[in-house]
C-alpha cells in the first residue's frame, strides 16, 4: 500500500513557460550574434554562449518556481518567463536575500 502525496506532480505551467522562453530566445540570440565578430565561427560561438546562458537561466528559474507556479498561461506569463531566463542571475540573487 502506498501513501498518496498531497503535492501535485504536474509541472506543466513552469515547464511550458521555460520552453516558450527558450524557443522565443533563439531568434533574439541569432540577431544579437549577427552583430558580433567578422567571421562565421565567431558568430557561432557567441550564439552558442547566448543560448547556453538562456538554457541555464531556464533551468535555474524552473527549479526555483515549478512547485509554486500557479498562473494561467497567457502572453504576460510567457513574457515574464522570457525576461526571467535572460535576467536569471539577478532573480536568483534576490531570491537568496528573501
Amino acid at each position: 500500500m502506498s501513501f498518496k502525496s498531497n503535492t501535485p506532480n504536474f509541472m506543466g505551467n513552469a515547464l511550458i513557460g521555460a520552453c516558450c522562453a527558450i524557443i522565443s530566445s533563439v531568434p533574439l540570440s541569432a540577431y544579437i550574434a549577427s552583430f558580433v565578430g567578422d567571421s562565421y565561427n565567431t558568430r557561432v560561438i557567441v550564439y552558442g554562449l547566448i543560448l547556453l546562458w538562456v538554457i541555464a537561466g531556464a533551468i535555474a528559474i524552473f527549479f526555483k518556481t515549478y512547485k509554486s507556479e500557479s498562473q494561467k498561461i497567457s502572453l504576460r506569463f510567457i513574457f515574464l518567463w522570457f525576461l526571467s531566463v535572460w535576467l536569471w542571475p539577478i532573480l536568483i540573487q534576490f531570491g537568496k536575500n528573501r
